[in-house]
């Protein structure tokens, strides 16, 4: 009887042993609910620290200045200059990633806004939350609209075409001032009128050059 004892426990063994493989490769993998990265700053302290002075640096590399002293042309001369252009549309570019990044807040207690009175022009933080809260594909969208320019800015240094920088500067704006308008200040009426009137002559500018091109 007792050699019997030492089969039935092999017996055992091996029938747990397979019982437990079989589980383990049926198991599913526990997914992993904590983030490898950390939300450092707010939307406000992207926007104040990072996209702002990158964005400048992008409307100032190439414009025309008329001053009493004549007309300068303003634009990257060297590599080192035109490296510095594309590095900040890198910037822009990396940016727009770090505002999609889920949790992150719009920003911390006690920032200002001109939020006060009835016909006040700027939401509160707490608006602006709902906002990105109660659709974040949208929120997600016009930062999407603000990488796609930047990276076509990057490529436009990278290959220093000054005509072709020149127009993505004013893309580049048009997706700031879209995404102000829906999230910073929408009761802004003369924000908006200024951003119609620019849109119409836009459009006006571009049904000229088509009329042009097809003659």
């Amino acid at each position: 009887m007792r050699r019997l004892l030492i089969p039935c426990a092999a017996a055992l063994f091996v029938t747990v042993s397979a019982t437990s493989l079989v589980q383990c490769k049926k198991a599913p993998v526990a997914a992993t609910t904590t983030a490898d990265y950390e939300l450092v700053g707010t939307v406000h302290d992207i926007m104040e620290e990072i996209v702002d002075p990158a964005s400048d640096v992008l409307f100032d590399a190439v414009a025309t200045e008329i001053t009493a002293a004549g007309i300068n042309e303003k634009r990257p001369r060297t590599d080192e200059e035109w490296a510095h252009v594309e590095a900040n549309a890198l910037i822009l570019a990396e940016a727009a990633n770090l505002l999609k990044m889920p949790g992150r807040k719009a920003a911390s207690p006690g920032d200002q806004t001109k939020s006060e009175g009835p016909d006040a022009p700027e939401l509160t933080a707490d608006e602006i939350q709902a906002k990105i809260d109660g659709d974040r594909a949208k929120w997600v969208m016009y930062a999407t609209r603000l990488q796609d320019q930047a990276k076509k800015a990057r490529d436009a240094a990278k290959r220093k075409d000054v005509d072709g920088f020149f127009a993505l500067g004013e893309h580049i704006d048009v997706a700031c001032e879209e995404c102000h308008l829906e999230y910073w200040y929408p009761n802004d009426k003369a924000a908006r009128a200024l951003y119609e009137q620019a849109k119409a002559d836009r459009e006006k500018a571009e049904q000229q050059q088509q009329q042009g091109g097809t003659k």
